[in-house]
């Protein structure tokens, strides 16, 4: 008998929650709208996922028309693919509604300590323009975020195209086209310490690396993240570039400068004629050790047939790589010797 009662109960709770739902679900349906004819129409609920949250924005370097071209709240949501994690941020690709494709930062949060430093940064270098440097188009914040925008170009990285990357084969580049790209590199860090902040201080590239040098269709190259060591502490760079940071950086707590920028062109020079990572293999020893051997042993099997100019850019990195600061030379004369090689 009390089985009994406890099932009735147990009925009866349900029976009315059952009712409760109903009512209330009677209670919040709308009549349907009519037309001015007096006819019922039908309306779609808007969903929520349709439903587009717009933050503050405001631009940091770039005028109103760029602005107007970009959409910045439409470039901040859209969907993105990540090309690849920075020192300053995590870089995208981004296709636009009008089917343009840009490059997009996003600067990583824990750097944006004084947003005013942040922009007096950003515009200085987003005014400097020259054919051997990618170019900063725009830049903006958006919600509290800060985003710089670049060109996007096809190729990608030297990195990618010696190494291969995710989902990525390397792409075999023959010795003429790595004697090019080295040209380009070293005219665009030359353009870099040609140059000054607006306190009259030199400036510098921090770490030259493959990854910065973006390659385009014809195989020219440009340097990109030139803002970097301006934007990052230094330690923050030395510790994520083992092997391409001058050794006088690694003992002493020492700023960046043109001459450790170009012992670091020097291991790049290195990554060229190799193939290999100077993160995975220290390039000085690895020069030294496979010198013995001769010159094929020294340079990457994929160039194909070996070239005897390539002693000449061994030389060339060799110099740079000098152990005394003052004993490198500048950047100037890199490129010019460079060129002597053609």
């Amino acid at each position: 008998m009390l089985e009994n009662l406890h099932v009735f109960i147990y009925t009866s709770m349900v029976l009315a929650v059952i009712a409760f739902v109903v009512v209330m679900c009677t209670r919040v349906r709308k009549k349907k709208p009519k037309s001015s004819d007096g006819k019922v129409t039908t309306t779609t609920p808007v969903s929520l996922l349709e439903v587009k949250v717009t933050l503050p924005m405001r631009v940091i370097f770039g005028d109103i028309t760029v602005a107007k071209k970009y959409d910045p709240p439409e470039l901040a949501q859209i969907p993105k693919t990540r090309l690849g994690e920075g020192t300053l941020g995590t870089l995208f690709k981004v296709v636009l509604k009008c089917g343009s494709v840009v490059t997009i930062r996003k600067i990583r949060e824990g750097l944006i300590m004084n947003a005013a430093n942040l922009e007096l940064l950003i515009n200085f270098f987003g005014g400097i323009r020259d054919d051997w440097l990618l170019p900063i188009h725009f830049s903006f914040w958006y919600g509290g975020e800060a985003f710089i925008l670049y060109d996007y170009l096809i190729l990608g990285s030297l990195d990618e195209l010696l190494h291969g990357s995710e989902g990525i084969q390397f792409t075999p580049l023959n010795w003429g086209i790595r004697k090019q790209i080295a040209f380009c590199a070293a005219q665009a860090v030359a353009s870099i310490h040609s140059r000054v902040t607006d306190d009259g201080e030199a400036l510098v590239c921090g770490v030259i690396k493959s990854s910065n040098i973006l390659i385009r269709m014809d195989f020219s190259a440009c340097l990109s993240s030139y803002e970097t060591p301006y934007l990052v502490p230094p330690e923050m760079i030395i510790k994520r570039n083992p092997g391409r940071v001058a050794p006088e950086l690694k003992n002493h707590r020492k700023m960046f400068t043109q001459k450790s920028d170009v012992y670091s062109f020097g291991i790049l020079l290195l990554e060229l004629i190799t193939g290999e990572r100077p993160s995975l293999t220290n390039l000085a020893e690895y020069m030294l050790e496979k010198k013995r051997k001769g010159l094929n042993s020294i340079c990457d099997k994929k160039m194909g047939k070996v070239n005897e100019n390539m002693v000449g850019m061994i030389e060339i990195a060799r110099h740079c790589l000098s152990r005394n600061p003052q004993d490198r030379p500048s950047m100037d004369d890199v490129g010019q010797t460079i060129q002597t090689l053609y």
